[in-house]
């Protein structure tokens, strides 16, 4: 290395910890990884601070940039077209211990403390530079993800009971046109948890994971939340309904959702601009600081989806989310979370196109009653449609369904539906008591009169319509007390993605024994 290259090193770590100091208007921090190794992104963020730092920061930017070549500074190590990355008892240190070597002198000592790898690690592989050509994690194996980690142009497949631990800050995101193909067994899943040790786990220990794709979005230069300003990599949206994000089955996400900054958190498994080939089947988020799963736009589908303990929303969407879901469940726990569903179109623009209109069939919305922290069912606002059949609402709080801003033309349009659905031990349909007067924010539409409307066979029972265990955190179970004879279900549609002969209420089938939450799931509390 240079001694140029080195002083730079040794000014971008300066840069840095200014930044994170708060020193920089509009940049809460840098991945000094990705300034080391990436001239673009460091290109941006030396751009941003010679704008907006305080004058110290803007002379530090400024005198780098006079001393930078624009080339890497960070080295990678030859790879080729394609790998399978492993590290076994034997091997050899991580190639980012060998680069920690010569990075020391020019960053000291605080550098290397702050990185703490150890030198060894039994069967596991750290992570902590962008995977860039096609690469595979192997079963039986743990790969450690020390930083925001990103797929670029290329694809990651993690085969069946490969288990990705998060550190703090970290997080797995695919860029568009990049593929994610986590592909577990019923027997065997993939495993993304936190780093920590068991009985030390909690919610937002790392970021979680993040799949941008090319699907049309209706914010424009639309650019994922939970990623920092200064650079492009988290933009996503297009015009490919059809592309795919790659396939994520038969996995769990667990204590994700990393708060970046205040009101700024990526979620356990954040969906964006994600088209109709991908595939999300048979995936639990479990204890996300933020939402269970986030879509932003795009028309991905979710099938067989469990999110447990969520500490904002269940299922979240926005910026014009197209999609269908079949066969979900919610799970909110009494010491977290706000509503199971948080629908929206746009907030600059409610009547944005494409506009946001999901289908929902067979979906279980399990809340946790009169507790500490209360819950609503569903919160449909800023102009989302939607459609939603077959579903059981059960035990909510504050109520199961509340409707904000223009509501009315949606419904006379067939652009928002509620019907066969069943609504239980929810003393308020909606929350018409606090929207008299002012507190009135959906323009006197009557929720509790459209649901109850008879042609909209909607059921309403006084009881819970779930066992009791719906409500347990550690061992719950989601089947219906009501007997299937009493559903008031309709068939879904003839789809290649519907299971038509699902004419019951809820996510499982009351008619069989087998279900399909059944040995892939696990519910740890830390």
């Amino acid at each position: 290395m240079s001694e140029a290259s080195s002083l730079i090193v040794e000014r971008l770590w300066r840069l840095k910890r200014g930044v994170d100091n708060g020193d920089c208007q509009g940049l809460a921090f840098v991945h000094l990884n990705n300034l080391l190794r990436d001239p673009v992104y460091r290109d941006e963020v030396l751009e941003q601070v010679a704008r907006q730092g305080t004058d110290e920061l803007r002379a530090l930017a400024r005198e780098i940039q006079a001393m930078d070549q624009g080339e890497p500074l960070l080295a990678r190590s030859p790879q080729p077209v394609q790998h399978t990355q492993r590290t076994t008892a034997t091997s050899k240190r991580h190639p980012w211990r060998r680069r920690a070597l010569w990075l020391l002198p020019a960053m000291g000592t605080a550098l290397a403390i702050s990185v703490g790898f150890t030198a060894f690690e039994n069967r596991a592989e750290r992570i902590d530079s962008d995977i860039t050509s096609v690469t595979t994690w192997e079963s039986g194996r743990t790969y450690i993800l020390d930083d925001i980690v990103f797929v670029r142009n290329t694809r990651l497949t993690i085969q069946p009971g490969a288990r990705v631990e998060g550190t703090n800050g970290a997080a797995l995101v695919v860029l568009p046109d990049s593929q994610l193909y986590s592909r577990g067994q019923a027997g065997n899943p993939v495993v993304f948890t936190s780093h920590k040790a068991e009985g030390l786990r909690s919610r937002g220990d790392w970021g979680g994971v993040v799949l941008l794709g090319n699907a049309p979005v209706n914010q424009p230069n639309a650019s994922i939340e939970g990623l920092h300003a200064g650079t492009r990599a988290g933009q996503f949206g297009g015009s490919d309904a059809d592309s795919s994000c790659g396939v994520v089955e038969y996995t769990r996400i667990e204590f994700a959702g990393y708060e970046v900054s205040k009101d700024n958190e990526l979620n356990g498994l954040t969906l964006g601009g994600c088209g109709r080939n991908t595939i999300i089947r048979n995936v639990q988020v479990h204890r996300a600081l933020d939402d269970g799963i986030e879509m932003f736009g795009g028309t991905v589908d979710l099938k067989k989806v469990l999110i447990t303990g969520a500490g904002d929303d269940g299922i979240d969407w926005d910026w014009g989310w197209n999609g269908r879901v079949q066969f979900a469940v919610i799970q909110q726990h009494p010491d977290a979370g706000d509503n199971a569903f948080e629908g929206d179109n746009n907030g600059d623009s409610h009547q944005a196109t494409p506009r946001s209109e999901p289908t929902f069939y067979n979906v279980t919305l399990a809340g946790s009653g009169q507790g500490a922290t209360q819950h609503r069912g569903m919160v449909l606002r800023e102009g989302t449609g939607g459609h939603f059949h077959n579903m059981i609402i059960d035990s909510y709080g504050i109520g199961a369904l509340d409707t904000r801003d223009e509501v009315s033309a949606l419904v006379g349009n067939d652009r928002l539906t509620f019907t066969n659905n069943l609504i239980a031990n929810t003393g308020r349909i909606g929350v018409r008591k606090q929207e008299r007067g002012d507190r009135d924010d959906d323009f006197g539409f009557d929720e509790q009169a459209w649901i109850k409307t008879p042609s909209s066979d909607n059921f309403f029972e006084i009881g819970s319509a779930l066992q009791p265990a719906a409500r347990n955190v550690r061992h719950p179970a989601f089947e219906s007390s009501i007997p299937m004879r009493q559903m008031t279900a309709t068939t879904p549609p003839q789809s290649e993605f519907f299971e038509e002969s699902a004419t019951f209420q809820g996510a499982l089938n009351p008619l069989t024994r087998d279900s399909w939450i059944e040995g892939w799931t696990a519910f740890p509390v830390n």
